[in-house]
């Protein structure tokens, strides 16, 4: 099997500054997205430097080795974290972030936060990874049987995030791939605008990931352009 992908982030046309970065490496082939959460300080700062220390804490192992990724999303967070005792003290910085690292044919899908993970496979678009926000954690609680949900606030409030004290929980999931296969990774700024009908088609009549990139980010500007909007797309060929 061959990769192709291709990533890009735009501010929008609404927001100040691009809150948003990511992470396209096909010779190690991990594709990460991450989210500054907003209505803190420095959200460009939080996710830039999620995505810094996931790329540094990688970077000395052999490629394609499965690595113990629970933890090193526990050092990403406490590092963002730390960062934020320095740059806002009062609040903290926050950052979503979804990172997937093939190995063989196993996805590794590290996650948190409401940025995500979505498949294409035999033309049924399946989102891999759950909303961590309060709706999210509800639908899931209602999924497992329980009778009510317990969180209350927002229903678009983030329950976790890259940067909140401890105790922190990811979510690490492990699929395997097919050919055929696309996979989108992408903040809200997408996902929130662009609705799943409308992404199932785009991904599966794109001829390349930049096409699929470039028409996911275009559908959201043409929604208003409310948010960043950053989108990996992957093809397994």
């Amino acid at each position: 099997m061959q990769l192709r992908s291709f990533a890009f982030s735009d501010i929008g046309r609404v927001r100040p500054e691009n809150e948003d970065s990511f992470l396209c490496d096909d010779g190690r082939q991990l594709y990460a997205v991450a989210d500054g959460i907003g209505g803190l300080p420095a959200g460009a700062q939080a996710s830039q430097k999620a995505i810094a220390v996931l790329t540094q804490l990688i970077a000395p192992h052999p490629s394609r080795q499965k690595l113990n990724y629970v933890e090193i999303l526990k050092e990403i967070n406490q590092q963002v974290f730390n960062l934020g005792r320095v740059l806002s003290p009062q609040s903290g910085l926050g950052s979503t972030l979804t990172c997937a690292h093939l190995v063989g044919v196993k996805l590794h899908i590290n996650h948190v936060g409401d940025s995500a993970a979505l498949r294409l496979r035999s033309k049924l678009l399946e989102q891999l990874t759950q909303d961590h926000t309060v709706e999210g954690e509800n639908q899931a609680r209602l999924a497992r049987g329980e009778a009510s949900p317990l969180l209350t606030g927002h229903p678009q409030a983030l329950t976790r995030c890259i940067g909140q004290p401890p105790p922190f929980r990811s979510e690490c999931l492990v699929h395997t791939i097919l050919p055929h296969d696309r996979y989108l990774f992408a903040t809200d700024g997408i996902t929130h605008f662009v609705p799943t009908a409308e992404i199932t088609d785009l991904m599966q009549q794109a001829t390349t990931p930049d096409e699929a990139v470039t028409q996911l980010i275009e559908r959201a500007n043409q929604r208003g352009g409310h948010d960043n909007a950053t989108a990996v797309v992957l093809f397994i060929d």
